[in-house]
């Protein structure tokens, strides 16, 4: 078995050349913007879903031991870049894992093997709850994270930092092995690319550099977030509920495009006038508000002149 060493990066090209040489406990799928609808993430995390699949599928294959294929954990709630997607039948938001798990499950991932997290809403919440509601409490240490070219150096600084910490300053250490998936960027344009890229590597400086020294602990890590993070410390979320919107993100456009925005080309379904479902033309209320409007106008403007010729 070739012995790769922990914080190895690897393409998807060299993890599928030879899977029987990797073996995990589990796989934690990065989620990354709000889905286009229940069962359809944005492309590029539709990319990580793939490479997912694809490697469940192969342990499968490999193995009669069920237990011997990784568990997958699909990470985050939601982004604090964008509002969330909300369910037309419930009202309710739905969580970036929940996309992530239903494409998953439609290509063929048994359910079994398959775990949502719905309490992250970026990346630093997404390895320190993924650490204390699963990783933790099930023993998993040999674990592979797998994001998108863009998002891998800033993710790679923070599951290093908070998988290495002990629980307290006195603590043992965990004793984590991680491995990294990094796939190709489809799905965005270079610009908008480029963009998350600047974006990433301002947060991974300030990991690096700032918050992996000054928290050293899982318990530092919980002070962290709930004494400055905007989605996680009561007074900035008090104050947001407030309208105050000193404390919000204000994204541009283009990083925006790298959260599941869509961009000014693209449509949502509810917006298109005439779309083709299942090989049926399918009218939107928009067009039908437009065509009314048009009938109507016509209507009174041709009632308008027949009501002067009379008058004259």
């Amino acid at each position: 078995m070739t012995k790769l060493s922990p914080g190895t990066i690897l393409e998807e090209h060299e993890l599928f050349s030879n899977t029987k040489d990797y073996t995990y406990d589990a796989i934690l799928l990065l989620g990354g913007g709000v889905p286009n609808s229940p069962t359809d993430p944005p492309a590029y995390v539709k990319r990580r879903c793939d490479s997912v699949a694809k490697l469940v599928n192969a342990y499968q294959q490999q193995t009669n031991d069920n237990n011997n294929v990784p568990s997958v954990i699909c990470l985050s709630a939601g982004t604090a870049h964008l509002p969330q997607y909300i369910l037309p039948h419930n009202g309710l938001p739905l969580w970036e894992s929940t996309a992530s798990a239903a494409y998953l499950m439609q290509l063929g991932v048994p359910e079994e093997y398959i775990f949502v997290e719905t309490t992250s809403y970026d990346t630093i919440s997404n390895a320190f709850f993924t650490r204390s509601t699963f990783t933790d409490i099930n023993g998993w240490r040999r674990l592979l994270i797998v994001t998108n070219e863009f998002h891998i150096h800033r993710s790679k600084a923070i599951f290093d930092w908070i998988f290495s910490v002990p629980i307290t300053e006195s603590g043992p250490p965990p004793n984590y092995e991680l491995f990294y998936l990094t796939c190709d960027n489809i799905g965005l344009s270079n610009e908008a690319v480029e963009a998350r890229r600047s974006h990433e590597k301002r947060g991974e400086t300030n990991v690096v550099e700032n918050l992996a020294k000054q928290y050293t602990s899982l318990n530092g890590v919980l002070e962290f977030l709930t004494t400055n993070h905007d989605f996680y410390a009561a007074n900035k979320l008090v104050r947001q509920s407030m309208g105050d919107g000193n404390g919000e993100k204000r994204s541009g456009d283009l990083l925006k495009l790298s959260y599941g925005q869509k961009s000014s080309g693209e449509l949502s379904s509810g917006s298109r006038l005439i779309q083709f479902q299942d090989g049926n033309i399918v009218v939107s209320l928009y067009s039908l508000i437009f065509v009314c409007v048009v009938v109507a106008g016509l209507y009174f403007s041709r009632h308008r002149y027949y009501q002067h010729n009379k008058e004259s």
